[in-house]
């Protein structure tokens, strides 16, 4: 990680140092008995990850350890990939990373292997379980939650016990047990469980039972030779009612028993005792995945910060901010936001913690920005096939493909099972842990910060401006992954990392782009460069900014594979043709390319042919007006009620879903 540097009031730091650095985050001396830092982020989970590094990707913390997190473990797992592991899709180790290795690419971010004794708001400090004292001016709690299989009788002793067909995919050291256990099981009754609220993801009991009942389906293993059941706590199959009715229609239809309303409160041998109100019903079974009770911290449960009835983190259910100390906020699975707790849920949580949190340091009047209670539940119903639920605080559907493809969330989809299976885990340890990945809102941009930086004594005034518009709000462009396309975005938005970190690169040729921004094309590697003499010499170049755009975005540094990509053919025959495609225009022709499409009497093909380029570099360095790209919208919505002829139909939904994708990346 590159040391960040202080910047003038003029200009604004650089989101990330270049890609092909790897760091260790900065140890905090374990002999230091006190501490003071400006951040204090208790937790090293997804929560405490992603909001430590979009708080240093905002230029407001330049100095050593302005930032620590507080965290006994040593590693860090991607949690919601365990269900992946039990279903026999990854495997375990590779969802798991070293703590430290976490904070890549800038230096300065503390961390602390202790764990939390106690809280003193009033004092502005925390104290360790290693005696240690540790202040801050900004304290975010996001330590998780606590498994908790004690509170089943014999839960700890069967999951512990090899011999036993016990396991969860809740614990990392039984998640690949689970799959044993169903590769191995060929008769019997086989029970999954689901606790009472509250525990992390609640589609995650029932995900890893329709893998295993796909499974031995494939197997050629009936209803008869295992009979399945569902023991859940709650009254329904899911807590909100459009994807509830998906779920149940599929657990008729296959034949599993619903047990509602049961809650597993003890285990003995191969026999499972749940509670149902007063009644106690037993039920022997074959093979048991058991869902442990979860809460709150003692830590949290017993501080001046916890909701006196839930034992979380107290914060206001819009701003994230503790409803008593101005300078606690919390998120994630610790705090008291009613909404499921997820992975997904952080995406939306930590830009606008950090938002409220920076305007707050910088004593701005702005209003803050509310968090609406999104959350999502990608739930597997079968190898292949999933139902991507996606909803706000009271049960409300907020989809992010429903409205834009016209697809129906609630019925299990294919697409979405491999944005589970390969996108999430990618995107995880990619972009959210670092600070750049805000889920349905796409790629976050470095958010802006004005005035002097803050000596390294602490003694300057901190001012700070309030972050420039939405991190990565939907309809701003520093959210996507794409290029400006209006006057107001390119306003608006943060000044964005370089497609290309050697953007210094000689050999590269530059072009102005309509909102401000530089389009820097750099010959392949396998091209030969460019010709040049001399250090000052004028360079030429004949490289296709289709073929790096393309080339860049088939990169692991950048995207993983596009779910349908282009056949080798249409892959020689759109890059490698015999004319060589242009990419020194001059101004002149870019600003007649610009004219053509606001006019739109050509079309992109037309354009690019006439003037020997490729379509990709006609949409960047024109992009398409928003009246036209709401005309295509009306036409695309005209076609799906009948209203055109339906010959236009599927090249109108190859567009669409090419739009969709880019906006999502």
């Amino acid at each position: 990680m590159a040391a960040a540097s202080s910047s003038s009031s003029s200009s604004v730091r650089p989101a990330l140092s270049s890609l092909g650095r790897r760091h260790l985050a900065t140890p905090v001396s374990s002999g230091s008995r006190s501490s003071a830092h400006r951040i204090l982020v208790i937790g090293g989970g997804a929560a405490g990850q992603a909001i430590s590094h979009q708080l240093l990707r905002s230029g407001a913390f330049p100095n050593k350890h302005d930032i620590a997190i507080v965290d006994p473990k040593t590693t860090h797992d991607y949690q919601p990939g365990w269900t992946l592991v039990g279903g026999g899709l990854k495997k375990k180790e590779d969802l798991r990373r070293p703590m430290a290795d976490l904070a890549q690419e800038k230096e300065g971010l503390g961390l602390y292997n202790d764990a939390v004794e106690s809280f003193d708001p009033d004092n502005n400090c925390v104290k360790t379980r290693d005696g240690r004292t540790l202040s801050y001016e900004h304290l975010i709690v996001a330590p998780g939650l606590r498994l908790m299989p004690e509170k089943v009788s014999g839960l700890s002793e069967a999951m512990r016990d090899m011999d036993a067909k016990v396991a969860s995919i809740y614990d990392y050291d039984s998640c690949d047990r689970v799959w044993d256990l169903v590769q191995q099981h060929r008769s019997g009754p086989a029970i999954f469980t689901q606790p009472p609220q509250p525990h992390k993801c609640a589609g995650a009991p029932q995900k890893i039972m329709w893998l295993a009942l796909d499974h031995w389906k494939s197997q050629g293993l009936s209803r008869s030779d295992i009979p399945i059941t569902y023991a859940t706590a709650l009254p329904a199959m899911f807590g909100v009612p459009k994807y509830a009715a998906t779920l149940e229609a599929l657990r008729k239809e296959r034949d599993v028993e619903g047990l509602f309303g049961h809650n597993l409160v003890a285990v003995n041998g191969s026999t499972a005792t749940f509670a149902k109100g007063e009644e106690k019903v037993t039920r022997p079974f074959s093979l048991l995945h058991a869902v442990p009770p979860q809460g709150p911290h003692d830590f949290i449960r017993s501080s001046p910060l916890a909701n006196p009835t839930s034992g979380f983190v107290d914060v206001d259910d819009k701003t994230l901010r503790h409803v008593k100390y101005s300078n606690v906020w919390s998120a994630g699975d610790s705090s008291s936001l009613p909404t499921s707790k997820t992975a997904a849920a952080v995406t939306s949580q930590a830009p606008i913690l950090v938002n409220n949190l920076l305007s707050s340091l910088a004593g701005t009047s702005d209003a803050p920005q509310e968090y609406d209670g999104y959350t999502s539940c990608p739930i597997p119903t079968e190898y292949g096939k999933l139902v991507l639920c996606e909803f706000a605080y009271n049960g409300v559907p907020k989809e992010s493909f429903g409205p834009t493809l016209g697809i129906d969330q609630a019925q299990p989809s294919r697409a979405f099972y491999y944005l589970k299976r390969d996108f999430f885990p990618w995107v995880y340890f990619n972009a959210m842990v670092k600070g750049t990945w805000a889920g349905p809102n796409g790629w976050l941009s470095a958010p802006k910060w004005k005035g002097a930086a803050p000596s390294v004594g602490g003694g300057q005034a901190r001012a700070f401006s309030s972050v420039v518009g939405k991190m990565g709000g939907s309809n701003g462009a520093a959210g996507r992954r794409g290029f400006a396309t209006s006057a107001r975005a390119a306003r608006d938005q943060p000044s964005r990392r370089p497609r290309d970190p050697l953007e210094r690169d000689s050999t590269a040729v530059r072009y102005a782009l309509p909102g401000g921004e530089t389009l820097i094309v750099r010959p392949a590697p396998s091209s030969g460069g460019g010709s040049s003499t001399g250090s000052s010499a004028t360079t030429t170049t004949t490289a296709d900014p289709a073929k790096i755009l393309v080339e860049e975005a088939n990169s692991e540094a950048y995207l993983p594979p596009a779910l349908r990509p282009r056949t080798a053919r249409k892959q020689q025959a759109r890059f490698n043709s015999t004319t060589p495609r242009r990419t020194d225009l001059s101004p002149s022709e870019i600003a007649e390319i610009q004219a053509l499409r606001r006019e739109g009497g050509a079309s992109v093909p037309d354009i690019a042919r006439k003037f020997n380029c490729s379509e990709v570099f006609v949409r960047i360095v024109a992009p398409a007006g928003a009246e036209a790209k709401r005309e295509a919208q009306r036409g695309m919505e005209r076609v799906r009620r009948g209203e055109e002829g339906s010959t236009r139909f599927g090249d109108l939904l190859r567009r669409e879903a090419r739009r969709a994708r880019r906006e999502m990346w």
